[in-house]
């Protein structure tokens, strides 16, 4: 009896262990040691797309071409595609990479939707998943190369 006690105390304690490393991950993207500075950032985004699933952030989705050049540029959404009909593809806003080392962060100006400050953190590998931090909220989006479909 002693012995199953044990293992269920080892099997709880991991999954604690687990969940905790898990979660200090997640929460640890928008801290600053691997936030991108203002060249990285450009580099990053000019010309690539940004993909944020529904899934990741309740009631958004990004399918953002950043068109322009590494400083600034169109924010094109995707929708359908340029073709389609109904919901083809539209300059939504702009974008303006602003900063020094690690002060640097990107706008996104919709107008009169408003305009977000993120800080960027991760590998600057387009191609890859990246954290964009305003604040205390994360969005986890893929940054594809080019523009199109996500």
């Amino acid at each position: 009896m002693k012995i199953n006690q044990t293992k269920k105390s080892l099997v709880a304690s991991s999954v604690g262990l687990l969940f905790a490393a898990v979660c200090g991950q997640a929460f640890a993207a928008c801290d600053n040691p691997s936030r991108l500075d203002a060249a990285q950032i450009g580099a990053l985004l000019a010309g690539n797309t940004v993909c944020v699933p529904v899934a990741t952030v309740a009631n958004m989705t990004w399918q953002e071409l950043h068109s322009g050049g590494a400083t600034s540029g169109s924010l094109i959404d995707y929708k359908r595609g340029p073709g389609h009909a109904v919901d083809p593809s539209a300059t939504v806003g702009s974008y303006t990479v602003n900063g020094t080392g690690g002060n640097s962060s990107v706008i996104h100006n919709y107008g009169t939707g408003g305009s977000f400050t993120y800080t960027v953190h991760g590998t600057g590998v387009v191609g890859s998943n990246h954290s964009f931090c305003a604040g205390a909220t994360e969005i986890v989006g893929r940054v594809k190369p080019g523009g199109g479909a996500c």
